[in-house]
């Protein structure tokens, strides 16, 4: 155990406290009154240490004591005064003592405190008052009050005794807070060890405070209290780092010259009495800085007076608080590529030497992974958002400048081929067939009379106005025959709905309709611009669409455009493909569903190639793209 622990000042504030109950019983059995004749003849202390209770005072000291023991031991558990006959010449009285400071302790009586020790004392009788009670009574009743009196001066002494232990170890916190304060406001290490051996130097009177840390295996002196600069090839300088080395090697304090008590004698202090030699100083300790069981660094204190064990526990104490900020502060400032091979170093240590189990077994996974995506290979694939476009489509217009009779569909009905479309108002060509049919027939009777006159010159012109009308005529057919729009083949309305229109005009080649074919469709793929020089005519892949999710469509590269789009600050090419339609995948259902202006995900295959390089194409493309923008 060592010195600066809790331990080891509880063990002398007991004996302390012990030293003083055994003066108090002393005085009070040697100055007791003698009332009536009798008087007090023997005396024993009980006194509470920790959870156990232990007799620590006897007077006269050769004395039997064991039935004022048991008295004693009877007082402790009633916890009051008692009154004892102890043979047929003598009485024992006892009296609790308590603690005033524990009034919230385990047996603390409100406003009396815990119990804390009991006294007994043996009383001898004169021949006179044996077998009178009351003369008994009245002889000792001066005897209790003044036993009374002086457990409460005990108590007071004990209360007094607590109360500058107390203010003592205030006062120690306080300086180690205000030590701890003063390191950690520093920003660096240099300043903040120039802090702590000023400070040391200042609080325990030294002549010289020295802090060294640690360097493999021996320790570097790197501040000095009161001195700036220093040789550090001076002996001095090496007897002090040697003394270092002894505490740190012993993990505990070295203290020469040894206090006095118990602990001491077993601590190698060479080093410490040979710097105390080459520096004329009368006393030298070195403390060792731990990071639990890691040795960072030690301080040495050297001044003319000794050091006591309670100096030595309050340096333990303090440095114990500004090893880990001093640690801190030193590789804080090392230098950013010390840092990294530092960091390197600890977890190579930790994945190749003893211990850390669970970091060994996340090495061998990751180097597992590695290797696996290093010699594994697998399909590598782009990624493109993709749209689901006909291959062509037919514009239905209007065949002649006319009115809208009736519409037959509306966008989205599928149609048959020669499927009736719409109508356009014939009425009017219907009245102007019959004005130039009947103007035939008029031009029949004018010949037949030229002919019948032989009149040649007439029937040439006439000719010429017959065949003007028929062709008028003709002209009036074939409006009537594409007045209903026909559908051009099997497939689905895209556009047009004239349901909002029926009766109105229209102009002669006016878009009406557009018709889609059903089962021939084309691709459009956006396909990212890091990624175009890898698609290839011929390249196959497998669409999903956002409205059929459990279905993959295969396809095959068809076109590379030169076409662009912008989307979210990044260009895409248009790579044109087509739907595999023997494929077994696309089943009719599938085909049935299908249907332009669907969109999806397309993925194209480009080859076979490493894991590791598929992975990480779109990292290494990155940081090659950088490196040339900034180094060429």
């Amino acid at each position: 155990m060592q010195l600066g622990d809790s331990g080891t000042q509880a063990i002398a504030a007991w004996q302390q406290q012990v030293q003083g109950v055994q003066g108090w019983l002393a005085r009070h059995c040697e100055q007791a009154p003698r009332p009536e004749g009798a008087g007090v003849t023997q005396g024993v202390v009980l006194w509470r240490q920790g959870e156990q209770w232990q007799p620590v005072a006897l007077w006269p000291g050769q004395a039997d004591g064991a039935a004022l023991l048991s008295l004693s031991e009877e007082v402790r558990d009633a916890g009051r005064g008692l009154v004892s006959q102890l043979g047929e010449d003598s009485l024992g009285i006892g009296y609790p003592v308590r603690d005033l400071a524990s009034d919230e302790a385990e047996g603390a009586l409100p406003g009396k405190g815990a119990l804390l020790g009991a006294v007994a004392l043996r009383v001898m009788l004169p021949e006179a008052l044996r077998g009178r009670d009351s003369a008994v009574q009245t002889a000792l009743l001066p005897l209790m009050q003044r036993l009374e009196d002086g457990v409460a001066t005990l108590e007071r002494d004990v209360l007094q005794r607590s109360y500058r232990s107390g203010r003592q170890l205030q006062d120690r916190l306080s300086q180690h807070l205000s030590l701890l304060a003063a390191v950690l406001a520093e920003p660096r290490f240099s300043s903040a060890a120039m802090q702590l051996v000023s400070r040391l130097a200042s609080h325990f009177e030294a002549e010289r405070v020295s802090l060294g840390w640690r360097r493999g295996s021996r320790t570097r002196v790197e501040q000095i209290s009161h001195s700036a600069q220093f040789n550090r090839k001076m002996n001095r300088i090496r007897a002090t780092e040697t003394a270092m080395d002894e505490a740190l090697d012993q993990r505990i304090s070295a203290v020469w010259p040894a206090p006095a008590g118990p602990g001491w004698e077993h601590r190698v202090v060479r080093a410490q009495a040979a710097l105390g030699g080459m520096t004329g100083l009368a006393a030298v300790v070195s403390l060792p800085l731990l990071d639990g069981a890691e040795p960072l660094g030690a301080v040495t204190l050297e001044r003319d007076m000794p050091f006591d064990a309670e100096e030595v526990a309050a340096l333990e104490s303090l440095l114990a608080l500004c090893a880990r900020a001093l640690e801190e502060k030193r590789r804080n400032d090392r230098p950013l590529p010390l840092k990294m091979a530092v960091a390197t170093s600890e977890q190579l240590g930790r994945l190749f030497g003893p211990g850390f189990l669970g970091y060994k077994l996340t090495g061998l996974v990751l180097a597992g992974l590695l290797a696996f995506s290093w010699l594994a290979t697998g399909e590598e694939r782009i990624a493109a958002d993709a749209i689901l476009e006909s291959r062509e489509q037919r514009v239905m217009t209007a065949p002649f400048r006319g009115y809208i009779d009736a519409a037959l569909v509306r966008p989205g009905d599928r149609v048959e081929a020669g499927q009736p479309l719409a109508d356009m108002e014939t009425r009017d060509l219907l009245l102007e067939r019959l004005q130039w049919q009947s103007e035939l027939a008029k031009f029949e009777r004018q010949e037949q009379e030229m002919r019948a006159r032989g009149d040649r010159a007439g029937m040439n012109v006439l000719a010429a106005q017959r065949d003007q009308a028929q062709a008028r005529l003709a002209l009036v057919d074939s409006r009537l025959e594409r007045a209903t729009l026909l559908a051009p083949f099997a497939g689905v309305v895209v556009s047009g709905d004239l349901t909002q229109r029926l009766g109105g005009a229209v102009e002669q080649g006016e878009e009406l309709f557009r018709v889609s074919p059903l089962d021939d469709f084309r691709l459009e793929l956006e396909v990212p611009e890091r990624r175009i020089d890898d698609v290839r005519v011929g390249q196959r892949g497998e669409l999903v669409l956002a409205a059929m999710t459990g279905e993959r469509l295969p396809f095959v590269i068809e076109r590379l455009t030169p076409q662009t789009r912008s989307s979210d600050g990044s260009t895409r090419f248009v790579v044109e493909a087509s739907l595999v339609r023997d494929a077994e995948s696309i089943d009719g259902a599938a085909r049935r569903e299908l249907r332009p202006g669907l969109q999806g995900v397309a993925r194209i295959e480009t080859g076979e190639n490493k894991l590791i390089v598929i992975w990480t194409r779109e990292l290494v493309d990155w940081l090659r793209l950088t490196l040339w923008r900034w180094w060429g």
